[in-house]
């Protein structure tokens, strides 16, 4: 019996009003390797364990069984799976995923299949070690002087924010120019409460158990959506976040997929999808990173290139978006998974598009009049119209060939292709219709009201709404996910409301304004959102800041309306309520129409951004 406790660092933030900004360590890890637990009635384990996993010599198909006692008592026989990402195949070791046993204080194993020998589980507790106070690491805002168009960086947990104990880590760390990014799944549990927890066992079981210098995959990805920074690459500006690069740009050599590790990134979706399929939330954060990784690499998403070994080894043809089974015979990245790389691959080329910039954008007032800027052309407005409430907002169809504008009391009204499927006009409310959002197919939407009531027409699915909870202030808008499986709600003190898939990335909720919300965009990728005030200021969670109004330092300012981003998410807009039109980031100032005001003033900004 081998014995190791293992130090993790920070996680969890503690607000201290001092001058150094203070947080709680993660806990500590502890290891115990039991090479006896084949025994009758097991082995004790030093410490309730949270995570459990097997390895033996022997072949990679034998029936390894493992079972622990709890509190509870024994619990079932469960047969390991193995995780070919970290076989040993020279010295013919197998090891299995990591199992979650929480509780467990006695284990034992058995061979019921195949030949194994030497067998011996590795018992991990990385939730329930003690605690301390640490410096607080600041939050990671974005890579500064990035030049490469293409989708926003996604926000990354760092190690220090996982609690990675950067003692375990050895050696120097290799880097390569990226060519090729692989996908894994990481083999463990499909519905794990604790992620950051699972990472840290991982990390200890990757060092001190296969032998490894650190973790093997360069970035991992949860359930939420969230993306982990994996393998060390350097030491980072205070708040930038995590590239897995050199200042350079080449890419930290990891150990994901043997023979490709160099000249590679791999990245890992946290669970098992051999027979269960990733959500939408955990793939659309796979999809978010693969787009900013490829388009800053210049990959092409779609395409298959020549990759040869860095050693002078042979050379073939393979995509650039793989999986890991690609380049090794191995089940991984499971059946499921493996299954929708495909649309996997469509979706990161749609995002890493260089081609979606901006021609023009629309804004609808008020008065039911849509003014065209740009390359944008009138399709058609509701001035001449006698509207029972002033227009609210508008959405574009998926082709922007056509939107809606949305009337105060819920009414809609459709223009190009966009289609009507109902609307609240003939329904009593009680309160006004704020916004709108259009599905990802154009085949439905949402309306919400300033209560929080969300109503749904076409393929549009009601997640939840806020309308009996008791509001601080009232909802003022809604943001769609990208999969359509969810949305955000956002209130006028920056509380957000996340449905369905939607995830939390943070809010205005606690902090004092100076004015309040008027609008929040999502992010392309990514799960991130950005909020608008009306005095217009950005706040950004989860999302690139690319500036705000009150920094252009104007004489007067007639209040904010929207903020609409591009497609890259590289830059977006921020609507006046007079019609004028503040740019940031990369996004191009193509006209305004100021002067509005009154009935007349101007509500929401449609961004037209298909190729010509």
């Amino acid at each position: 019996m081998r014995t190791r406790v293992l130090v993790a660092l920070l996680v969890v933030a503690v607000s201290v009003v001092v001058p150094v900004r203070m947080a709680w360590s993660a806990p500590e890890t502890r290891l115990e390797v039991l090479d006896d637990a084949s025994v009758a009635g097991g082995e004790p384990v030093a410490f309730p364990a949270t995570h459990m996993a097997v390895r033996w010599s022997g072949e990679d198909d034998a029936d390894v069984r493992l079972r622990w006692r709890t509190d509870a008592g024994w619990q079932p026989w469960e047969q390991v799976t193995v995780a070919h990402d970290l076989e040993d195949h020279e010295r013919g070791v197998v090891y299995s995923g990591l199992v979650l046993a929480p509780g467990a204080t006695r284990v034992q194993t058995r061979v019921a299949g195949g030949t194994a020998s030497e067998v011996e589980v590795a018992a991990l507790d990385a939730e329930n070690g003690p605690r301390r106070l640490v410096r607080a690491t600041p939050a990671a805002g974005g890579a500064p002087g990035d030049p490469v168009p293409g989708p926003p960086q996604p926000a990354v947990v760092t190690r220090a924010q996982w609690g990675a104990d950067e003692s375990l880590r050895s050696g120097t760390p290799r880097f390569a120019p990226v060519t090729k990014l692989i996908v894994h799944h990481t083999v463990t549990d499909n519905h794990d409460p604790d992620p950051a927890a699972t990472i840290r066992a991982m990390y200890a079981f990757h060092t001190e158990v296969r032998g490894w210098d650190d973790i093997g995959y360069n970035f991992l990805v949860d359930a939420a959506g969230r993306v982990y920074e994996g393998r060390f690459a350097r030491t980072y500006q205070p708040g930038e976040i995590p590239t897995g690069e050199d200042e350079a740009r080449q890419g930290v050599v990891g150990a994901h997929a043997e023979g490709t590790n160099t000249g590679s990134a791999g990245i890992a979706l946290l669970g098992d999808f051999t027979s269960v399929a990733p959500g939408a939330a955990d793939v659309a954060g796979l999809e978010g990173w693969l787009a900013w990784k490829a388009a800053r690499h210049r990959i092409d998403p779609l395409g298959s290139s020549t990759f040869t070994a860095p050693d002078g080894g042979s050379s073939r043809v393979f995509a650039n978006i793989a999986g890991h089974r690609d380049v090794r015979a191995t089940a991984c990245p499971g059946d499921r998974l493996y299954a929708m790389l495909p649309a996997v691959r469509e979706r990161v080329s749609e995002l890493a598009s260089a081609t979606r910039v901006p021609r023009g954008y629309w804004n609808a007032g008020r008065d039911g009049a849509v003014h065209p800027n740009g390359a944008a052309t009138s399709l058609g407005d509701v001035r001449a119209t006698r509207l029972s409430a002033p227009v609210q907002g508008m959405a574009l169809t998926p082709s922007q060939r056509g939107y809606w504008l949305l009337g105060g009391d819920g009414g809609i009204f459709a223009f190009g292709d966009a289609q009507f499927f109902g609307s609240t006009g003939a329904m009593r409310l009680n309160r006004p219709v704020v916004g709108m959002a259009a599905t990802p197919t154009g085949g439905g939407y949402w309306l919400v009201a300033s209560d929080g009531g969300v109503f749904a027409f076409g393929d549009a699915r009601f997640f939840g709404s806020t309308g009996a909870m008791r509001l601080n202030q009232p909802v003022v808008g809604m943001a769609p996910t990208p999969t359509g499986h969810g949305y955000w709600l956002v209130a006028a003190d920056g509380g957000i409301f996340a449905f369905g898939d939607a995830g939390f990335r943070g809010s205005t909720g606690a902090i004092r304004l100076n004015s309040p919300i008027v609008a929040m965009e999502r992010a392309a990728a990514g799960g991130g959102y950005w909020l608008v005030a009306r005095d217009g200021g950005a706040f950004a969670f989860g999302a690139p800041f690319r500036g705000s109004v009150p920094g252009l330092g104007l004489a007067s300012y007639a209040g904010s309306a929207a903020l609409r981003a591009t497609v890259s998410g590289l830059g977006y807009y921020v609507l006046g309520a007079d019609g004028g039109v503040f740019s940031f980031g990369t996004a191009p100032f193509l006209g305004s129409r100021p002067g509005l005001g009154g009935a007349t003033a101007a509500v929401d900004l449609a961004v037209l951004d298909v190729p010509a």
